[in-house]
């Protein structure tokens, strides 16, 4: 799978960031290791990769992130509701 890297290609869509940098803020939080970020000035969209680096969201990303934060409910779930600490 090739992944889009956010430092190796110029945003065309604003100035700004290309010349300072994205201003990233959290709009998803998929599980401890991954999260979905939005551009404050530019909208692009960004998730983190397996080494922590941030790259852009696409489709299949996104359905996989969507798939993640679903099986972290459900293991929540299970945890809370079925397994009791006894005391």
């Amino acid at each position: 799978m090739k992944t889009n890297y956010l430092n190796h290609g110029i945003v065309k869509k604003n100035y700004l960031c290309t010349l300072f940098g994205h201003r990233f803020v959290e709009t998803k939080k998929v599980n401890a290791h991954f999260s979905e970020f939005e551009c404050e000035v530019c909208k692009l969209q960004a998730t983190n990769d397996s080494k922590g680096q941030k790259i852009t969201l696409t489709s299949q990303l996104k359905d996989i992130n969507e798939t993640l934060f679903y099986l972290q409910l459900k293991k929540q779930f299970i945890a809370r509701f079925y397994f009791h600490k006894k005391e």
